[in-house]
């Protein structure tokens, strides 16, 4: 009966599909993709309500308990299997037509339909393996039903999704997540199927080492491990997998739940963890942000008290399912809401967010106690539904906290309390313990903030160094290919020679909307002495600062004799000796530790060094105090130990910003000659200065920038033939209304 019930549902869904796709095409996406997807969520909710699964009632099931006879375990094992299975392939079928990326629809072509094909083979001995027997049932009639719509959905994705294919370097990456998502589908009887089969770990409630394998496992090695997993990933993906897991985790919860138990609220799952399995999926499928916050805030640390201090009994097997049960309920109340302001699916939650949260706290916190008290006291009254049972929702009303906290916990517990009858049934209340307990909980839950906060601080610094290295793993790749097999060392163009090319260089400070440089292009060759004019904030140092690499570059590019700054940063840095405004020297060292140690970093040869460091100790007159600590130099000695610091390993371009600042006249004098010098042996001077007639006397061209743009690039030559000074010329190009000038 079942295989038919099975064929007539493929078939009136497929016949159906056909039908809107050749008639009604533009109602497909409505009817077939959504209008199915929730009616086979109903047949699902329906019929895994029905029933308790029997393997979850009894601990010591056997492998081969329903059919009986070794050969009949087989049939055991493939029923429990699919059963498992069954819920993975249903998840992405239903879930497929919210998730448009690649991943999710390989996922519903080759996992979820093979699995589905399977199950429709294996209805009988699931069908035995839940129910126990081979009656006619809801659940008996509903799971063809679910099945068949499910294969005809799946067939339907195929055909649709026929030409999508992913990569083959994602093949890995599909593989496993295909993997791990089933771990959390997984029944919680499962591992008693498979491994029950002995009294392993009986004290698993202790704090030994299996207790601490369950509680690192779950607390901190599978949230890390799906953080790493869906950190790079694009949002859609880390929506899906949340929701995905969400669902997984909360059908493996209700595993031990029939539909009945709504009519019978002392058998709510009220407790706070409990309620979170139910909140969590609501959360990621309708994004509700301020129920969202209640779980982060109060659920998270809430679950890491329960599983340090566990409710279940000593005498449980390892493999019980009632542990299983426990640590998916509370490992998921953990992680679910830290992967979610983690992996930014939420935001970083703000003072206002924690507000609404002990609101909601304290509304969840009435209703409980107000609960437990109301049942407490008429324990043991028989109902239609059932015989009514005591309540401790939230451990709020029994000692189970306070023999954790001590005996003076104990006797606030038991001497303060307030009793009063109802209709002859005596109510109890622990007034002024369930308060403290209340005021000390959403305390901690405030002060866990910070915590929460230094994780994620650390999160996203690990998440920017990530994808910094990952940017210069895929730059490095590109260099590669740019390179077309010649050694990285080399130069990208190695025809240029000595030059600086700066080609629509851009540059934007952290989340700012305007360009400190914007469409920035300049070309300096091989023997010139070129100045960078500008007032201050034009952008003359930001230009710099990119060029010798100290800031990246937004937009454009920059190259230093060959070398692209951004892909061979080492190479561009060796080309180049660097002045800055504002120095650094280490003073506890000698000038001439100093410069040995910038020639030791270049590599110069010792002879090479000795002959340089010579020289320019003479010129700079610093003969004297060179065996001196640095931090003895007057500002104006220190300027010419970093002038040296630039040329001891003689760089093809001299960069200098703003390097006459605090300099005596003599030295001044000595450095412009160093500057003619290092030009007129074919290298590059590069230098911005306010100094506007050392600029004139000094250069072969200059470059005026404002606001971050080129105003003017031309040779000095041109403007004495305009007949201006260069004072004149720079007023005027810097001006209100001026135009931007190009020249030679």
């Amino acid at each position: 009966m079942y295989y038919l019930i099975f064929a007539i549902t493929l078939l009136i869904f497929l016949g159906t599909i056909l039908l809107v796709h050749y008639k009604f095409p533009k109602l497909q996406k409505l009817i077939v993709e959504r209008i199915m997807a929730f009616v086979l969520m109903a047949i699902f909710v329906v019929r895994f309500m029905s029933y308790k699964d029997v393997q979850f009632m009894d601990a010591n099931f056997e492998l081969y308990g329903s059919f009986g006879g070794p050969m009949n375990g087989f049939l055991n094992t493939i029923g429990n299997l699919c059963m498992w299975l069954e819920v993975t392939a249903m998840l992405m079928v239903l879930l497929r037509p919210w998730s448009y990326f690649k991943t999710a629809k390989f996922y519903t072509k080759y996992v979820a339909l093979p699995i589905l094909l399977v199950s429709a083979i294996s209805l009988h001995p699931m069908i035995m393996m839940m129910q126990g027997d081979n009656h006619t049932s809801v659940l008996s009639i509903m799971l063809p039903i679910e099945i068949g719509g499910l294969l005809a959905l799946a067939i339907f994705y195929l055909a649709k999704d026929f030409k999508v294919k992913i990569s083959k370097h994602s093949y890995p990456e599909v593989i496993a997540f295909s993997v791990l998502i089933n771990i959390f589908t997984m029944p919680c009887f499962m591992p008693n199927f498979f491994f029950g089969m002995g009294p392993i770990g009986r004290t698993v409630i202790d704090f030994n080492v299996i207790h601490r394998i369950f509680l690192y496992g779950s607390c901190i090695v599978i949230p890390l491990g799906i953080y790493f997993c869906l950190r790079s990933a694009h949002q859609d993906k880390i929506h899906y997998s949340l929701v995905f897991i969400s669902l997984g985790t909360l059908i493996s919860y209700l595993v031990g739940h029939k539909y009945d138990v709504i009519l019978r609220p002392w058998d709510w799952p009220l407790h706070l963890c409990n309620l979170a399995m139910i909140l969590i999926p609501i959360c990621y499928i309708f994004r509700t942000k301020r129920l969202f916050y209640f779980t982060y805030f109060i659920n998270v640390f809430g679950a890491v008290l329960a599983m340090l201090m566990p409710n279940y009994t000593e005498s449980m097997l390892v493999f019980n399912p009632n542990i299983w049960y426990f640590w998916i309920n509370h490992c998921c109340a953990y992680m679910m809401p830290l992967l979610g302001v983690a992996l930014y699916e939420f935001e970083r939650p703000k003072l206002k967010q924690f507000g609404f949260s002990s609101i909601w706290f304290f509304v969840y916190f009435v209703i409980v106690l107000t609960l437990n008290t109301i049942f407490t006291g008429l324990e043991g009254v028989a109902t239609p539904v059932g015989t009514i049972s005591g309540t401790d929702y939230f451990f709020i009303n029994s000692t189970f906290i306070a023999e954790k906290l001590g005996k003076w916990a104990e006797n606030i517990f038991n001497n303060l309390v307030i009793t009063f009858t109802i209709n002859g049934r005596t109510m109890t209340m622990h007034i002024v313990y369930q308060l403290i307990y209340y005021v000390v909980y959403a305390l901690i839950g405030f002060g866990i903030w910070f915590v929460y906060q230094l994780m994620f601080d650390i999160a996203d610094s690990h998440k920017a160094l990530h994808y910094r290295l990952k940017g210069i793993r895929i730059d490095k790749l590109a260099l590669k290919s740019a390179l077309n097999g010649r050694s990285l060392d080399k130069p990208m163009d190695e025809n240029v020679g000595i030059s600086l090319e700066l080609k629509n260089f851009s540059k934007k400070y952290g989340l700012n909307n305007y360009y400190s440089a914007k469409n920035v292009n300049l070309s300096v060759k091989g023997g010139e002495v070129f100045g960078f004019l500008g007032p201050n904030g034009a952008g003359k140092s930001t230009c710099i600062k990119s060029i010798v690499g100290i800031q990246p570059i937004t937009e454009g590019s920059i190259s230093v004799c060959g070398y692209d700054v951004r892909t061979q940063g080492v190479g561009a840095k060796s080309q180049i000796g660097f002045v800055p405004d504002h120095y650094a020297l280490y003073e506890n060292l000698t000038g001439r530790e100093y410069l040995n140690y910038i020639a030791d970093i270049y590599e110069v040869s010792k002879e090479d060094r000795n002959e340089r460091l010579s020289r320019y100790i003479e010129r700079f007159e610093l003969k004297d105090s060179i065996d001196n600590k640095i931090k003895t130099y007057s500002h104006g000695m220190k300027q010419k130990v970093t002038i040296i610091a630039a040329l001891v390993h003689d760089p093809k371009v001299w960069i200098l910003d703003e390097p006459l600042t605090g300099l005596d006249p003599t030295s001044i004098y000595q450095v412009k000659e160093c500057m003619r010098e290092h030009a007129s042996k074919g290298n590059i001077v590069f230098f911005s200065s306010h100094l506007i007639d050392i600029v004139e006397k000094l250069c072969d061209r200059i470059a005026i920038i404002k606001h971050g743009e080129i105003q003017a690039q031309l040779s000095l030559k041109d403007i004495e033939n305009s007949g201006r000074s260069l004072e004149e010329f720079y007023l005027e190009t810097i001006g209100d209304n001026t135009t931007k000038v190009e020249g030679k």
